[in-house]
């Protein structure tokens, strides 16, 4: 039995790659940003506001033929707390436990990011105060002062494993969820669920009214659910639960549409593409990521370095 060898990447593919393992997870603004600095550099046929298009489409398939060989792949997930916020995820699919998914990360590291996942999944409301984490941590004998810890926890949410939840908590990020959704099922079986629209984990999620349902839905799976409701009947009110068939909660429905309507307006009002409109648009992302930002451009100066040494 032959095997085919994936054609040779070219350059653009290549570099696309290395970002991709330094940083681990972009969301869709950061990849914009990406892909222009590529296009600029390498002359690529990429529209300018077709960028994120020309990437699943296009760049996508070819990076995964490349990297799947390697246990890898880039997948794109929604986020469960903000429906609207969508990430490219690189992930290793052969080793779900955070400890080996990246060896920059110290032990005392890994057993930090492992509590914060016990103390979030367990808890009913699915998102945890710092402060109870820095609690635990000590209870368990774990050497630390609060500035090493405030740290860490500045780290986790650069890199995407944590963001902020309600009410000053924090959550899961989706690339965590992603990343060890074979762990986080094989550990915590009792205490998470599968969406019923697309059938994945979810942690955070929109819950059936009726107590005697155990429906669970992503809130870009309600969006999407709720919105084909509204445009299939003339009655604008009648959001049943895809099972039970009772009532959803209208402060839920109203709340997913409001948001997915906002989007949509704001998606119909983007202006014409002109120079001063690119800068605008990369100006007000990088004051939206400006953390993120400082470590992602450090690595591309040492990438582009290198090429240019070449």
């Amino acid at each position: 039995m032959t095997t085919t060898t994936p054609p040779p990447l070219e350059d653009h593919y290549k570099q696309l790659i290395q970002y991709f393992l330094h940083d681990g997870a972009y969301n869709e603004h950061e990849l914009i940003d990406l892909l222009n600095n590529l296009r600029d550099r390498y002359d690529l046929k990429i529209k300018v506001q077709n960028e994120i298009r020309t990437f699943t489409d296009t760049f996508l398939p070819l990076l995964n033929k490349h990297i799947n060989q390697y246990g890898m792949e880039i997948k794109q997930v929604v986020s469960e707390e903000n429906e609207n916020d969508i990430y490219f995820v690189c992930i290793q699919n052969f080793k779900p436990q955070f400890v080996k998914m990246d060896c920059s990360y110290t032990e005392k590291e890994a057993a930090i990011f492992e509590k914060i996942l016990e103390l979030i999944i367990t808890n009913d409301e699915k998102c945890i105060a710092s402060r109870v984490v820095f609690e635990a941590i000590l209870a368990n004998d774990l050497k630390m002062t609060q500035k090493e810890f405030g740290e860490i926890m500045a780290r986790f949410h650069r890199d995407k494993w944590i963001e902020s939840g309600p009410h000053n908590t924090i959550i899961l990020h989706a690339r965590a969820i992603l990343e060890m959704q074979s762990f986080i099922t094989d550990t915590y079986r009792d205490d998470t669920y599968n969406c019923q629209i697309c059938r994945r984990l979810l942690i955070r999620g929109l819950v059936c009214s009726n107590s005697s349902c155990d429906v669970h839905m992503h809130r870009s799976c309600a969006a999407r659910y709720f919105l084909r409701l509204s445009n299939s009947t003339n009655k604008k009110s009648a959001y049943p639960c895809p099972t039970c068939k009772k009532e959803w909660n209208k402060n839920d429905v109203d709340s997913v549409l409001k948001t997915t309507k906002t989007t949509n307006e704001n998606s119909d009002q983007q202006p014409t593409t002109t120079a001063v409109n690119k800068r605008q648009r990369t100006s007000r992302n990088n004051n939206n990521s400006t953390t993120n930002r400082s470590v992602r451009s450090s690595a591309r100066q040492v990438i582009s370095e290198s090429d240019d040494d070449n």
